[in-house]
């Protein structure tokens, strides 16, 4: 019943959360799901250049968020960080326009991710501020709904625009630049109504670095935050492995244009929005690790497709599967997260956790993409992307299974 008042009080905002995170999706959408296909047919990345271009990304929009997360602890605010990290985010889709090789690529999407990662693990704990713990599945259901309907409206909205301009893909992507700046300015303005809770953490007063030490402290203290990270750390790294691959895959084996790449990402999102309400009712009902178990071997499933597929049609298809498994992750991976998180620390466990997962994927990916170099120096591009493929899906297998190792976080009532 409390629990239930607390979700009634904060009714307001999460209306606005809600608003922030379709523009949010929009003005990432409207440009990121085109990067990759962008680097290989306008600037020619070799495998080993998507290899740092995918690994930047991942340590870059992960490196600073515990000294955010902290910092956002310590403060008691969430807002702030949200609407820069936002504000950095829109700015920086411009420079896209004038570069002219894909090591510039690579630095700026380091430079995006790096200062855009301040909203992060503020974004995460101000939901775990709002929204009681026994509602935490159907909520972040809820929000990540309305970011699936924002990113399958701009990834479709962008793909016809860049079939309907044509010419270079630098003369396609102008339109969606702008208006992925768009929306990322709106998705922060928006944040300034938001009211959240006032008062710095108790442990305000102390030296930052001891306060840091502190969140090191209490983290061994948390067996299950621990083992999540371990079994979280193994699968990602396996899984990342395959990331650098998969717009090589598109653009040059399947000669996929920008119209077929935006159709992939908006069946996957139809799923995604069809399966996410029912997603978010069992992580409330029947628990966080079944989701999770069913998320990470449903997973293993990408690799193997784009190892094999003749043509972007049967990825296109399978990715309806992939839609279903991203609800079902949608509803679980944060939910556990805050689950293990002690309350007073979520900021900066969520910012030490994706620290984690920056680096192993960091790792991950520039291995996949050497190692495709290597094997496709020596096999050719299809057999020696498929190689590299398989060593990710079974790496992907063997991760997935220490998830058996979790424990169950949903308390029955």
């Amino acid at each position: 019943m409390e629990e239930d008042k607390r979700l009634e009080e904060t009714a307001e905002e999460l209306k606005v959360v809600y608003v922030r995170s379709v523009a949010n999706a929009i003005g990432t959408n409207m440009m990121h799901p085109f990067v990759g296909p962008y680097a290989v047919k306008e600037l020619g990345a070799s495998s080993s250049e998507m290899g740092w271009l995918q690994s930047v990304s991942n340590i870059s929009n992960n490196v600073m968020q515990v000294f955010w997360g902290r910092l956002s602890d310590r403060l008691g605010r969430r807002v702030p960080f949200i609407f820069f990290g936002g504000l950095i985010v829109a700015f920086l889709w411009v420079p896209l326009l004038f570069l002219k090789s894909a090591s510039q690529l690579v630095l700026l999407v380091a430079l995006q991710a790096l200062l855009g990662s301040m909203a992060v693990p503020a974004w995460t704990a101000l939901i775990g501020d709002l929204v009681p713990s026994s509602h935490f599945g159907r909520v972040n259901a809820k929000i990540n709904l309305w970011a699936s309907v924002g990113s399958l409206t701009a990834t479709l909205a962008s793909g016809v625009i860049m079939a309907s301009v044509g010419g270079t893909m630098r003369e396609q992507i102008l339109i969606p630049t702008v208006v992925a700046s768009a929306f990322g300015l709106i998705s922060s303005v928006v944040m300034v109504r938001v009211k959240e809770k006032s008062g710095k953490n108790d442990n305000a007063e102390k030296p930052f670095i001891a306060d840091l030490l502190e969140v090191v402290r209490v983290a061994e203290k948390s067996p299950n935050f621990l083992r999540y990270c371990t079994c979280s750390a193994i699968f990602t790294f396996f899984m990342s492995i395959s990331w650098p691959l998969f717009a090589i895959t598109q653009a040059k084996v399947l000669n996929a244009s920008m119209l077929e790449v935006a159709l992939l990402s908006v069946v996957q999102g139809i799923f995604t929005i069809l399966f996410i309400g029912w997603a978010g009712r069992l992580a409330d009902t029947v628990g966080r690790k079944p989701l999770l178990l069913l998320v990470r071997f449903g997973y293993v499933t990408v690799p193997l497709t784009y190892a094999f597929a003749p043509n972007i049609y049967i990825i296109i298809t399978v990715s309806a599967f992939w839609g279903v498994v991203a609800a079902f992750e949608q509803a679980s991976v944060t939910t556990y997260l805050l689950d293990v998180s002690p309350e007073a620390h979520r900021g900066s466990f969520t910012a030490f956790y994706n620290l984690l997962i920056g680096t192993v994927t960091f790792f991950g990916s520039l291995i996949g993409g050497y190692l495709s170099d290597l094997t496709i120096s020596v096999y050719g591009l299809v057999l020696g992307l498929q190689i590299v493929y398989m060593v990710s899906a079974v790496g992907r297998g063997i991760g997935a299974a220490t998830y058996f190792r979790l424990k169950e976080t949903l308390k029955k009532k």
